[in-house]
């Protein structure tokens, strides 16, 4: 009886064969596999687009990345190591395109070490647009109050106009740019500081800076209060001479300081008729009163009842 050969041998039952050795090779990625471990991590997402051309609505600003190695190799890896990168620099027309996201070893050299990453989400459907530029107003946001009694009476920003870059669709529609917050809390004296652009829109940018200058002017609220029942005093009559009969009161109106206003009552204001031009006995009427305050203030007018 003759021996088979070495391929007879070789070839016999291949199917089995085969099959059972795609069976042991299986077993074996599936025990390396299985004794991987996965990591989660947050990683910065970078969009970069055509010249000219940007997002027209928010690119989430990072992604999750799943990466399967050994634990060894996945304990001194860290996000600094990748990078995610979405593309659409080939993009040189508005529109909407479906661009995957890709996950890139820094340096562009790749560890064979790490088997796997993984990316969520995989792609991202954004609408691209025309980036444009213009010149917008910037306003100030105030908070606080300035001590009482004193008012900002006029400020300046510095510059006046704020260069905003972003997507044609917005820019078209905006016309000013916030400050962020400017507390006047406590404030009396004039004072300068420096406060940013208030961003609240990821899709703009300010190409020149975010900061302006403020300057405010304060001032004590100027008032005008009027005093009802005001007392009339006689000065200088002649020793021979008397008031027939008691004086009425008078009204005055006087603008000053609300702080210091606020704070006195009639009966600290007087109004004063000379009587030194008084030389003989009958009814005279006087229209060059003084007024005596317990401060300098501005008289409108008095007026004796």
């Amino acid at each position: 009886m003759r021996s088979k050969s070495f391929l007879e041998r070789l070839v016999a039952q291949w199917p089995a064969k085969a099959l059972s050795l795609a069976a042991a090779i299986l077993l074996f990625l599936f025990h390396n596999y299985s004794t991987l471990s996965e990591r989660f991590i947050n990683v910065p997402l970078r969009a970069v687009f055509a010249d000219g051309f940007t997002a027209g609505q928010p690119i989430p600003r990072r992604v999750r990345v799943s990466v399967r190695g050994k634990e060894k190799n996945l304990a001194t890896f860290s996000e600094g190591d990748i990078e995610a990168i979405v593309d659409f620099t080939p993009f040189t027309a508005k529109g909407t395109y479906r661009v995957p996201i890709q996950i890139k070893r820094k340096g562009g050299v790749e560890d064979p070490n790490i088997m796997e990453f993984r990316v969520e989400p995989i792609e991202l459907v954004v609408p691209i647009e025309e980036k444009i530029q213009k010149r917008v107003e910037v306003f100030p946001r105030f908070k606080g109050s300035l001590l009482s009694g004193y008012e900002l009476a006029q400020y300046y920003v510095t510059p006046s106009l704020i260069l905003v870059e972003g997507p044609q669709s917005k820019l078209e529609r905006l016309y000013s740019v916030p400050t962020e917050e400017i507390d006047l809390t406590g404030k009396k004296e004039n004072f300068t500081l420096e406060v940013r652009i208030l961003k609240n829109d990821p899709l703009l940018s300010f190409p020149n800076g975010d900061v302006v200058e403020f300057r405010g002017f304060v001032q004590e609220t100027s008032i005008l209060k009027t005093f009802e029942s005001v007392s009339i005093v006689v000065l200088d009559l002649r020793s021979d001479l008397r008031l027939a009969q008691a004086l009425p009161k008078g009204t005055i109106r006087v603008q000053g300081a609300q702080n210091i206003l606020d704070s006195v009552g009639g009966d600290q204001i007087r109004l004063i008729v000379d009587g030194k031009g008084i030389l003989h006995p009958g009814t005279y009427t006087s229209r060059s009163g003084r007024i005596l305050l317990p401060v300098f203030w501005s008289c409108d007018s008095n007026q004796p009842v």
